[in-house]
């Protein structure tokens, strides 16, 4: 296996860990599993994402932004993190801005 093939591995490891982890009562070891994925493969943008998403729901909507942020760093057309981080703004007061972060999802989700 070449090493970025082991990387990619590893990255997958530590996302599916997070993403399946029954621990929600110990977020700060969801937290490290995310981290590690990242780590491990730091253009990984869906692990950006979920991060992003996990952060949310533990009321750490700043960071939240900037893990979507470097989400649509590496892939400018992921639509979930487009939607996911409207919500997000949405949350934290900025209608505007969330509405339009929304509208791009729906755009590249639907190919536009």
């Amino acid at each position: 296996m070449t090493k970025f093939g082991t990387i990619m591995h590893e990255a997958e490891y530590y996302y599916q860990r997070a993403i399946h982890s029954q621990d929600k009562e110990k977020p700060e070891k969801i937290l490290e599993y995310f981290d590690r994925a990242i780590a491990a493969h730091p253009q990984y943008a869906m692990a950006w994402n979920e991060k992003a998403n996990f952060l949310d729901y533990l009321g750490k909507c700043e960071d939240a932004i900037s893990c979507y942020d470097m989400a649509l760093k590496i892939d400018p057309q992921l639509s979930e993190a487009w939607f996911n981080k409207g919500l997000t703004l949405k949350k934290m007061g900025k209608e505007r801005e969330g509405i339009d972060c929304i509208n791009k999802g729906i755009d590249f989700a639907c190919g536009r």
